[in-house]
């Protein structure tokens, strides 16, 4: 029996690249059936004709676009007359299969973490930060050590990546790696980005993560009180690593500053606008404007710790590793019962300094240089000494009412 069959090519707009092009995708159809295919190709809009179905010029590109895009549709023909030919019946995913079995390379789950590793690496210091760079070649580590542990081998097929996969190497997160819930979500996240990437390149067919429900769980922000902070600030006696450490701990906690952007503060990023020191850096996470007013007690600090060459570093600090021990011992001898790490001046500054003082949260957003208020939204915990203020305040407003009382 003869069928009808047709291969049409079309632009996938809804799936912009950063390069401004739109994917080439496919669609063979055989009796009223479809079913979809990438082509790998892409190009700038304007340069599609729908009604050609083809690229538009005659630059070199354009041309190889086309003679792809007529290999793709010849061999997907061959390969439906082929299947007639042998007494097969056609449908529009055995064809597209079919053919795509015998003319490419089978791809692995762990070759395209390592392309996508490596694509994401050449956009580091442009518009990607190195740690999540890291955070990559975690995932990498853990799937490729999954690999192993579970099925012996160095790598699988990127067909067996579904979700029986996803949730065994969830699974593996939590009992085997010993991760806590909300590192394996991150982790999870971050493999989801990767093949949301690979989808885009024509690579994946799928989403294993389809329905696949990712939860973190809500962990108490570690903070210094004000009381604390006074402890800390009162500490004598300091060796001179320890009293740089404590001193680049408290600027953080009064401007908000994470460590790797302290670490890269100089005198060049310090304005005078008035009466009053500004901070005007970029954060180098998220590449977003951060302008932070001295106050007082930054300001003293600044002073101590300047150098006279604009270009040097303020802070000259080790690794953050070698900082967060530095502050365990300071937390000894302050006997503060808290783990305190250096982003933990963050907290500090958004939650003891800005936020239990009254500053609306869109300030504070501000002023951490985050690039969604739903992330500052996570340092919103309300301290005592805000809530007893607040519920001062709104006694002083109804104490009428208790005149109406009568026990």
């Amino acid at each position: 029996m003869k069928h009808r069959c047709n291969v049409l090519f079309y632009l996938k707009r809804g799936a912009l690249l950063k390069s401004g092009d739109v994917p080439i995708m496919g669609r063979i159809s055989i009796d009223g059936c479809r079913a979809q295919f990438s082509t790998r190709l892409a190009l700038p809009p304007k340069a599609w004709d729908v009604a050609q179905n083809r690229a538009v010029g005659r630059s070199l590109e354009m041309v190889r676009i086309n003679r792809e895009l007529d290999r793709l549709r010849l061999g997907l023909m061959t390969t439906y007359e082929t299947m007639l030919g042998r007494g097969l019946e056609p449908t529009p995913e055995g064809v597209r299969d079919r053919f795509f079995a015998t003319t490419t390379r089978q791809e692995h789950i762990l070759q395209l973490i390592e392309r996508h590793n490596e694509a994401f690496k050449q956009q580091v210091g442009v518009d990607r930060s190195p740690s999540t760079l890291y955070k990559y070649r975690s995932v990498q580590q853990h799937v490729e050590a999954f690999i192993r542990q579970d099925w012996a081998k160095p790598d699988l097929p990127l067909t067996m990546l579904d979700r029986d996969f996803i949730t065994a190497f969830h699974r593996y997160l939590l009992r085997d790696a010993g991760h806590r819930r909300n590192t394996a979500w991150v982790y999870l996240t971050a493999l989801k980005h990767i093949l949301g990437w690979a989808r885009k390149q024509g690579v994946a067919v799928g989403d294993p993560f389809a329905d696949y429900r990712l939860r973190s769980e809500f962990v108490q922000r570690t903070a210094l009180s004000e009381e604390e902070l006074r402890r800390l600030m009162s500490l004598e006696g300091l060796n001179p690593m320890l009293a740089l450490v404590r001193d680049a701990f408290l600027f953080s906690c009064f401007t908000g500053l994470s460590f790797i952007d302290l670490k890269r503060l100089t005198r060049a990023h310090i304005s005078q606008f008035g009466d009053h020191h500004w901070i005007e850096t970029v954060r180098h996470k998220t590449g977003s404007q951060v302008q932070v007013r001295l106050l007082d007690v930054a300001r003293a600090i600044l002073d101590k710790y300047a150098p006279k060459d604009p270009r040097s570093a303020i802070f000259p600090l080790p690794s953050n590793s070698w900082c967060n021990r530095c502050l365990a011992q300071l937390m000894q001898l302050c006997e503060i019962e808290k783990r305190i790490t250096f982003h933990c001046a963050r907290h500090t500054f958004a939650t003891t300094l800005a936020l239990s003082h009254g500053m609306p949260i869109e300030a504070i957003s501000k002023l951490l240089g985050h690039t969604s208020i739903r992330t500052t939204q996570i340092y919103a915990t309300i301290t005592r000494s805000h809530l007893d203020r607040e519920l001062n305040r709104l006694s002083d407003e109804i104490e009428s009412l208790s005149h109406c009382w009568r026990a």
